[in-house]
């Protein structure tokens, strides 16, 4: 039979051998199931903490790491759930003597697999198709009352995530009291990091919550408006290097943008970063050659949103939306009417949540999905003609 989680050796052999641990001891010894339950999911946060470079600074406990990822946006709600799902169990185990739920030990198997086929698509190969996940049951008559409890939606943990919340804020709150005023503006959580070329600078949240037509700077009337037009209503809904959102506006070059920046660094509430203060926020982006680039701009297609997961266009004229993945063959991704539309459809659609202008459907676990359909091509020439379809199809 094969092993559920035998797809993990593809990026940790040391997870795999957990995970048949973790199964063999499942009802045997449900405490020890548990905390290397929680052993797996930290490592696992640990490719994911190296995968978004948070650590490069300092080093981080595994309770930081998880709330630091989600408050940067590396992970969803849902994943952050499973993930402090598994870390309370994990260490209820370790400090209690108490028998533990069988319930609660299937449930956390569960997580952690759902948990590993997310980075696998994410981090490893968007292609990668999930073996369907199986309760490792050994008693049948246990059957039907751990599928009532294991059918639970995740939803019930909110309340008890919420109080979490809660409590990080109030200590949060605590910790900035002490903090000395002059620093207060680097440190606080709300606050928001930009970035130009080579300079970084703290923008004090109640600069950043400012609407953008309010800021005090000079001769930027069209950069205002070019911002509002792609939704950007505040310096807290920029989310990339300066330098590079210039290209997601009609008009605004290179030095348009460093006219507005040069007047946003001499606020007087905002702070000019040195090196050793920079969080790393920022996620690397992936790149495409001139070439590729020319020939979605000749198609009438402008660069919309760079990530380190999909490049977003938009064409200029039918604001239809295609992602690009960063596959070894070029990879376009189409709408799934779109595709459906004007071209023969692969067999399986795509599932990530880089494609976030897409609708979302199930896949193989609970939490529904953004998808479309990938079309691969070998030459520039292929995708030259698959665009010029796309366009008058």
């Amino acid at each position: 039979m094969t092993f559920l989680f035998d797809f993990v050796t593809q990026f940790s052999s040391e997870l795999t051998n957990l995970a048949k641990r973790i199964e063999d001891k499942l009802f045997s010894e449900p405490h020890a199931s548990l905390i290397q339950a929680r052993l797996y999911s930290e490592h696992l946060v640990k490719l994911i903490s190296k995968e978004e470079e948070l650590e490069e600074l300092y080093s981080l406990k595994h309770a930081e790491r998880i709330h630091k990822l989600y408050r940067q946006n590396a992970i969803e709600e849902d994943i952050y759930l499973k993930l402090e799902w598994i870390r309370k169990k994990g260490n209820k185990a370790v400090h209690d003597v108490k028998e533990v739920e069988i319930a609660d030990v299937l449930q956390t198997h569960k997580f952690l697999f759902e948990i590993s086929v997310w980075y696998m698509q994410l981090y490893v190969t968007y292609e990668f198709e999930a073996p369907a996940y199986k309760l490792p049951l050994t008693a049948t008559d246990q059957d039907e009352s751990l599928k009532r409890y294991l059918d639970k939606k995740i939803d019930d943990m909110r309340v008890e995530i919420e109080r979490q919340f809660e409590d990080m804020r109030v200590e949060n709150n605590i910790s900035k009291s002490q903090i000395p005023s002059t620093h207060r503006a680097q440190l606080s959580a709300s606050n928001v990091y930009l970035q130009f070329k080579n300079e970084k600078i703290t923008i004090p949240s109640e600069l950043a919550n400012m609407s953008i037509t309010m800021l005090p700077v000079s001769g930027c009337k069209y950069l205002l408006g070019e911002f509002l037009r792609v939704g950007i209503t505040s310096l807290k809904k920029i989310k990339e290097p300066m330098d590079n959102l210039h290209m997601k506006l009609n008009g605004i070059g290179a030095h348009g943008m460093e006219k507005f920046w040069a007047q946003i660094i001499n606020i007087e509430s905002v702070v000019l970063m040195n090196k050793s203060e920079i969080p790393r926020t920022e996620a690397k982006i992936i790149t495409i050659s001139e070439e590729i680039n020319k020939l979605f701009d000749k198609h009438k297609f402008k660069l919309n949103h760079p990530t380190k997961k999909a490049i977003e266009f938009e064409h200029r004229i039918t604001k239809e939306i295609v992602y690009l993945l960063p596959n070894k063959l070029t990879t376009i991704v189409l709408h799934p009417d779109t595709a459906k539309e004007k071209f023969e459809i692969p067999d399986k659609p795509s599932h990530s949540t880089a494609l976030r202008s897409f609708p979302k459907s199930m896949n193989k676990g609970k939490t529904p999905t953004n998808f479309g359909y990938s079309f691969k091509f070998q030459s520039e020439e292929e995708l030259d003609d698959f665009l010029y379809k796309l366009n008058n199809a």
